[in-house]
């Protein structure tokens, strides 16, 4: 007994998995004074048991991760992992199932190491070189050392659940657009959880579907291509119950109708459905299926705590799509108003340029009446059409920049590289200006929309240059720090990265660093007041913000914020 109280309270205190069974391993080649000891491990992809640990004189590293297929014909622990049953085999030369695995063995006992839905999980196994040296008591012993193998198991697989939930969490709180939810949800079901096949199907207003808008498996290819209505097949049927469906041979549920899963009816072994709620209605429905396993041994089906996890997350996912979806609505409402005001103000300065033009070719037509053309006139005319012309283009374009700002396509990008680029591309080559670029090399990859951001960076930069006769214009990347988060009203529990644009022109005044922002907002004759305002949507769009953070007198600061892949 002392043993074992030894056992439990190591176990207790030893979190990694292999090292608690190490622990157990050792324990029992002592408790039945065998000459080796080892655990064999489950593995659900292969469908096979893979020796994890083991403990004795011809244990060795070699004999790691080696496979064990399940069957009751070759080998004692394929044969307990296939029967669930202990075996003591007192002299392996006289049977029939032994597999020689280490040539001083003599004699066998095998006991399985069962989960709390009596699914075998491992097999713990102690071997001889004496025959016949193993009895009722050794097997009682080997049966209680399984049973505390079993408790660090079936932790490692809580710990598992509760790492995807804390996982999905993250990822849902960092993400800013729908498909950044359903990106999120999909990479636990793929990399935490381990599903075979899991979708997600979103909830389409103006079809009145539930529409496939991510998968992991041969539903890939076929996102926005596939759809359910209510009460459609077992997938559908979850939308309108409003609860998880847990279908073992789902080809047997009358629910079933067979229609666009990831592989055919009769190789599922487990089909689970969940309905993402929020407030009273499906919003989403997550489905991830399970192939039957090769081996008929092996029982690979999901089970209650794949229900309770895939709900958990369903919960997270439906707190995250409302956040974003009403994130998009203050977004489309701000924007709805500021077109107003833009067709408005367009409207006017583009039939100011047209009543200018009007004037012009009147003059022209005037001029080329007379006997004797006047060349230097008609310069001028010339002159004045191509200015014209030129401004129209501009509003135009800030027009279009205005309306597509939000529109983004996210893609890898090299931060650093894109602003050091374009500042050498915008900044001009003969300018009184000095240039200092500071780029931190630790930055990784983004994801992005590159022609964008190189708007936005253009912007900030030729808005510092024409407040800047003779200084120094300096453009800095970086990591945010937790000041900078903080300022931008950003969620502390994301990390972000930075674009600094800081000149030493006369800055910005405190009661406008918020206004400048807004469309329209210009302390310049040229343009629109656009520019800072498409600055603002298209860091936002990236789930970022911009802010201003100079002083008077030292110069304006423009800091872009874009989250950290």
């Amino acid at each position: 007994m002392q043993h074992l109280n030894t056992l439990l309270e190591s176990i207790n205190a030893e979190p990694d998995l292999v090292l608690a069974l190490e622990n157990v391993v050792a324990t029992a080649q002592e408790v039945t004074a065998s000459r080796n000891s080892m655990i064999a491990l489950l593995n659900v992809e292969l469908g096979t048991m893979e020796l994890r640990i083991g403990s004795g004189s011809e244990w060795t590293a070699e004999r790691e991760l080696e496979q064990i297929k399940i069957t009751t014909q070759s080998g004692i622990v394929a044969y307990v992992a296939a029967t669930g049953k202990p075996y003591i085999a007192g002299d392996v030369s006289h049977e029939e199932r032994y597999l020689k695995l280490i040539e001083t063995t003599r004699s066998e006992m095998a006991v399985p190491i069962v989960d709390r839905f009596g699914r075998i999980r491992g097999v713990i196994n102690v071997e001889s070189d004496r025959e016949n040296a193993y009895d009722v008591s050794h097997l009682n012993e080997l049966i209680t050392l399984a049973a505390v193998a079993a408790v660090a198991v079936n932790r490692e697989d809580i710990e598992t659940r509760e790492s995807a939930l804390v996982e999905i969490g993250h990822a849902l709180d960092r993400a800013s657009t729908e498909e950044e939810v359903v990106k999120g949800v999909l990479r636990i079901g793929d990399e935490v959880l381990r599903f075979q096949a899991f979708s997600v199907f979103l909830y389409e207003r103006a079809s009145d579907r539930y529409v496939l808008r991510g998968s992991i498996g041969y539903l890939k290819d076929r996102v926005g291509q596939i759809a359910y209505k209510v009460g459609q097949g077992i997938t559908g049927t979850v939308a309108k119950i409003l609860e998880p469906i847990l279908s073992h041979e789902p080809i047997f549920d009358p629910r079933w109708m067979g229609q666009h899963t990831e592989f055919p009816g009769e190789e599922i072994a487990s089909f689970l459905a969940v309905p993402v709620v929020h407030r009273g209605n499906c919003v989403a429905i997550l489905r991830a299926l399970r192939r039957v396993s090769p081996n008929k041994y092996l029982d690979n089906r999901f089970d209650a705590n794949d229900v309770t996890v895939l709900t958990a997350i369903g919960e997270q996912m439906a707190v995250a799509l409302d956040g974003v979806r009403g994130t998009e609505r203050l977004l489309r409402s701000e924007r709805m108003a500021a077109w107003g005001e833009l067709s408005a103000k367009s409207s006017h300065m583009i039939g100011n340029r047209v009543f200018a033009l009007k004037g012009d070719v009147n003059e022209l037509g005037h001029v080329l009446q007379q006997p004797e053309l006047a060349r230097t006139t008609l310069n001028e005319l010339h002159q004045s059409l191509c200015n014209n012309l030129v401004r129209i283009e501009e509003i135009l374009q800030d027009f279009r920049d205005f309306l597509t700002a939000t529109q983004i396509d996210k893609q890898p990008l090299d931060l650093n590289e894109l602003v050091e680029t374009t500042t050498r591309e915008i900044f001009p080559r003969r300018s009184k200006v000095e240039l200092k670029i500071n780029l931190d090399p630790s930055l990784v990859t983004i994801e992005a929309d590159g022609k964008r951001l190189r708007r936005a960076i253009s912007e900030l930069i030729e808005n510092s240059i024409n407040h800047v006769d003779e200084g120094v214009l300096s453009v800095t990347t970086g990591p945010a720090t937790r000041d900078m988060v903080f300022r931008a009203r950003l969620s502390p529990s994301k990390s972000y990265v930075y674009v600094s644009v800081a000149d030493t022109g006369p800055g910005i005044i405190q009661e406008k660093k918020e206004a400048i922002f807004q469309p329209f907002f210009s302390g310049r004759v040229k343009g629109m007041g656009l520019g800072l305002s498409i600055v603002k949507g298209i860091a936002e769009s990236h789930g970022g913000t911009v802010y201003e953070g100079g002083e008077v007198d030292h110069g304006a600061n423009f800091v872009i914020l874009l989250p950290a892949s």
